[in-house]
């Protein structure tokens, strides 16, 4: 359908002003920017990323006229509105959020909600595990990328870690992200995170360290100082006996443990890394491979048993959350609300 000459004049005017009116702003940020030192916008070809019918003339007229604040605000308020009224997809939200995150990348809450989205709104939208890799990897990549944008806002760290920890069981990395906020002011129990994803990982000795950390912060500290009894009870003797080289002493006396408690998942994690370290490597595959059969959130008994799967030439399925890193969002199939599973 055509559109009419007034219609078409009105549209003009519109974006007429906003560009003649965006000149004082523009100078303003120019300012702030190189003589204040503040950062750069993204560029703005990075929309070309993401769905440009996202965008409707007005926003496109508050871009090109300087307004990219006024434009994310105004693409976040129809965020909600998808929400609300649950028209399109989730995959359509997460278009929007997307681009937000380009418009205004110093705005913080987009940069959250968006990662968030992918790894747990959308996660759940679908059963296929390579599309939920492809979720988490977006994920993590859209904190980094927040990261880079906000090196100083720690709740983005936070975010990254609880992702690692949470959804992928990646203790290592996990430590890591949190390990990061401590430069900045922090809660107390981003230390305990710490020590916590070191007890899982196992990392025994680190995980001590990091829980007499926090209680050199916090003495009354009740979570450090129970985790810290128990670790000395139930694990430290046999990480001893491994330190010392003594495989059999240590899976002796872990073993003995976990006759009494069977279910204990760090106690068998380091059970799994005694039997590596002894080069038992296919009795470890097999304690791996139990742990990742009798639990489907044990991740990281999955991962292990891929790895040492793959280097005993055993014929092992790929972990789901590495497979297919660079696959787009946009090249995924959406599920529509009345689709659900």
């Amino acid at each position: 359908m055509r559109l009419s000459r007034s219609y078409k004049a009105i549209i003009l005017i519109i974006l007429a002003t906003l560009i003649v009116g965006s000149i004082p702003l523009d100078n303003n940020i120019r300012y702030r920017r190189l003589v204040l030192g503040m950062k750069q916008p993204m560029p703005l070809t990075k929309i070309v990323d993401f769905d440009p019918t996202a965008l409707t003339g007005v926003m496109i007229g508050a871009i090109l006229g300087g307004f990219r604040e006024v434009a994310a605000a105004m693409m976040w308020a129809k965020v909600h509105t998808l929400w609300s009224t649950g028209k399109g997809t989730w995959f359509d939200a997460l278009y929007v959020m997307r681009t937000v995150t380009v418009l205004d990348p110093h705005w913080i809450e987009p940069w959250r909600i968006t990662s968030w989205h992918m790894a747990y709104n959308l996660y759940v939208e679908t059963d296929d595990a390579k599309q939920r890799a492809i979720l988490l990897d977006k994920a993590i990549d859209c904190l980094k990328e927040g990261i880079s944008w906000n090196p100083e806002e720690i709740h983005l760290y936070m975010d990254l870690a609880w992702i690692y920890f949470d959804k992928l069981d990646d203790y290592e990395k996990a430590a890591k992200w949190f390990r990061a906020t401590l430069q900045m002011e922090h809660p107390a129990h981003i230390d305990r995170m710490i020590a916590h994803a070191y007890e899982q990982l196992p990392d025994i000795p680190k995980a001590l360290d990091w829980y007499d950390y926090c209680l050199k912060r916090n003495p009354n500290d009740p979570i450090a100082k129970g985790a810290t009894l128990t670790i000395r009870e139930r694990y430290l003797p046999a990480w001893r006996l491994l330190e010392a080289g003594d495989y059999e002493g240590a899976l002796a006396l872990l073993n003995q443990y976990l006759e009494v408690d069977p279910s204990d998942v760090i106690g068998r994690h380091v059970r799994a890394h005694i039997l590596e370290e002894a080069g038992r490597l296919e009795e470890a595959y097999d304690a791996w491979q139990q742990m990742s059969d009798s639990s489907a959130l044990d991740d990281l008994a999955r991962r292990k048993a891929a790895e040492l799967g793959t280097a005993l030439g055993k014929d092992v399925a790929p972990v789901a959350t590495q497979v297919l890193r660079q696959q787009r969002p946009d090249q995924m199939t959406p599920l529509r609300r009345s689709e659900k599973r």
